[in-house]
């Protein structure tokens, strides 16, 4: 049985935002940006209130907040666990969907927008595939990736089954 349908978009955007913007930095989720301090918009007691999911490799981790009055469900961002100016190096939107069929339309929709902006660029579309962390295969991901200047924008959506859907949102 599938539980959770979740919609990511990963790294900096707004809509307001993308007609005048040329390069990724530009690029924001409610108005903040790749490169900004994670302290100009949060204390260091809020930042270490939450908790903290490391990459494999620890150079990096990522806090996860519950924003009030966003159009996001959940706002991740990833910065260097050493560095004291809490650096932002991604951003990753979340919207929870109660089913797949409305995370599909709004990925499309998304999709949309960007190809109009983003003409020049290279666009991956991996189409339904089994999620990497779901070895039962139950779990499906749908994702388009757009390449911009060495760095991307990721939309995509997850059809968790149920028993990875409590270990994933977030």
């Amino acid at each position: 049985m599938k539980l959770t349908k979740i919609l990511i978009i990963i790294i900096i955007f707004s809509l307001q935002s993308w007609a005048k913007a040329d390069d990724i930095k530009d690029f924001e989720i409610e108005g903040i940006s790749i490169g900004d301090s994670l302290l100009d918009y949060y204390s260091k007691a809020e930042i270490n209130s939450k908790n903290k999911n490391y990459y494999k490799d620890k150079n990096y981790l990522r806090v996860t907040f519950n924003p009030e009055n966003s159009i996001y469900d959940k706002i991740s961002y990833t910065f260097k666990p050493k560095d004291k100016k809490y650096i932002i190096h991604s951003v990753r939107g979340v919207l929870v969907f109660d089913n797949n069929q409305e995370c599909l339309i709004k990925k499309d929709s998304i999709n949309n927008e960007l190809s109009q902006m983003f003409k020049n660029s290279k666009v991956v579309d991996s189409g339904k595939r089994d999620h990497a962390t779901d070895l039962t295969g139950e779990s499906k991901s749908y994702s388009i990736y757009y390449w911009i200047k060495g760095a991307f924008v990721e939309i995509s959506c997850y059809d968790f089954s149920e028993k990875l859907s409590k270990k994933k949102i977030g």
